[in-house]
């Protein structure tokens, strides 16, 4: 299954549908469980609520013109439960409001996305983490504002990789469990139709969903919501930042990095020796459009009273497109993970043609016992100019210099131009990025 496909089956309105039902059907079972309803009754309940007697694309438009997918749910649902049972029809739906059963469709939906969106994240983080140690001491020029600095590990990037996705899985987590619960709380958030039953039945109903029960309904209070779409924003732009990465790595003249060969995948139309990093390009394409969704999200946030009026069904579709990303981007990234192709000779030939001039903080930093940092940077500078103009290594140049030999001999200078010296604390750093996935 493709990545579009997949978000797609998971947000789809026939998914909608069956999660509708699903809470339907609970709704039954937890009124029989509270002694409102007979178990028989429930049971001719859930027998109506099978999802093959129900036409999806004829229940979406009807809900277009009602307002909402569950006023002619509902309908159709007395209908088929009275075939059944002419007493359970009259208490299908009993208690609940639209709101009730959309809200809590959107949960489970939202729920099952999650988890595959956390599957993926867990192999991004797994499989980055497992390359880091052939490439600790692999050496890969750092680049600042698109230009050459001093070089890396490029372990150390890849460590930062794997610890961002752990970083926004922890993050979609967190907010799932605070914010994927039941809604259930009838016409105004009381649950006055229920009597003295109502909380019980909210329980159960929590209980067959496998949901939280919250400490009130939250019609219009939808902060915890929007933290979710807030947290899957997040995921999607720290995804993009390392298909941003990837694909500047892939690019022809850097040629450091590819993305795995898939048949059919990353050709071009019109120049066969192409071979085009498209699993970034729609991580980067979801990343552009996730900052809008969550916006329009926070901008429905206002809603009037115990029931609001636009801005709650006006989330849904943002919800849906942003999940569907975040599924797309996770699902891409993996399988860049697992199959992205490293060329550690070309790193280390990319960073020989700079000649070492990306050495020249080190080098002015060995002269500061000697000139102040002013005098040692501009004297730096000549050199880095003279090794450019003659097409030689930093290290010839600054060798013949009589002002930087009185400062450094052979050794010192050796030390100053050493590439695995250059790469700092990269080391340490790696262990405490990889570490904290065990805390």
């Amino acid at each position: 299954m493709s990545a579009a496909s997949e978000s797609t089956g998971y947000l789809s309105f026939e998914s909608r549908l069956k999660a509708m039902l699903m809470v339907e059907e609970a709704l039954a079972r937890a009124l029989a469980q509270s002694g409102v309803i007979s178990e028989e009754q429930a049971t001719a309940v859930a027998e109506a609520c099978q999802a093959d007697s129900y036409d999806a694309d004829v229940l979406e438009r009807k809900g277009a013109k009602a307002g909402t997918p569950v006023i002619p749910l509902v309908r159709a649902l007395i209908a088929n439960a009275h075939s059944i049972s002419e007493s359970a029809s009259r208490f299908v739906h009993l208690g609940a409001t639209s709101q009730d059963i959309l809200d809590t469709a959107t949960v489970l939906q939202l729920k099952n996305a999650i988890s595959r969106i956390s599957d993926c994240l867990v192999c991004i983080e797994s499989t980055f983490a497992s390359r880091v140690k052939d490439n600790a001491n692999t050496p890969v020029l750092g680049r600042t504002l698109l230009q050459a600095g001093p070089p890396i590990s490029f372990g150390l990037k890849l460590a930062g990789w794997a610890a961002a996705a752990r970083r926004a899985r922890i993050r979609i987590e967190q907010a799932a469990r605070t914010s994927l619960c039941l809604q259930f709380g009838g016409a105004v958030g009381n649950l006055s139709s229920l009597g003295s039953a109502g909380m019980d039945v909210a329980q159960n109903l929590a209980n067959e969903l496998d949901l939280p029960l919250p400490q009130a309904p939250w019609h219009t209070h939808r902060d915890a919501l929007v933290n979710l779409a807030s947290s899957a924003g997040i995921l999607v732009g720290s995804l993009g930042k390392i298909a941003r990465d990837i694909s500047l790595h892939t690019q022809g003249e850097i040629a450091e990095l590819r993305e795995p060969s898939v048949s059919g995948k990353g050709g071009s139309s019109a120049m066969p020796h192409k071979r085009n990093p498209v699993g970034c390009m729609r991580i980067l394409a979801a990343a552009n459009r996730s900052p809008a969704l969550v916006s329009s999200l926070l901008s429905a946030m206002p809603q009037e009273h115990e029931r609001g009026l636009g801005g709650w069904q006006s989330e849904w579709p943002s919800l849906r497109d942003l999940f569907s990303l975040a599924l797309e981007a996770s699902s891409e990234m993996a399988e860049i993970a697992q199959g992205l192709e490293i060329d550690s000779e070309r790193m280390r030939a990319n960073l020989d043609t700079t000649n070492e001039v990306v050495f020249s903080e080190r080098l002015s930093t060995a002269l500061l016992p000697r000139f102040g940092r002013i005098e040692a940077q501009e004297r730096v500078a000549e050199l880095v100019r003279q090794s450019i103009e003659q097409n030689r290594k930093l290290s010839l140049v600054a060798a013949e210099d009589p002002e930087v030999r009185s400062v450094l001999d052979s050794e010192a200078l050796d030390s100053v131009f050493n590439v695995f010296e250059a790469l700092g604390f990269s080391s340490v750093f790696i262990d405490r990025l990889l570490d904290a996935a065990e805390t």
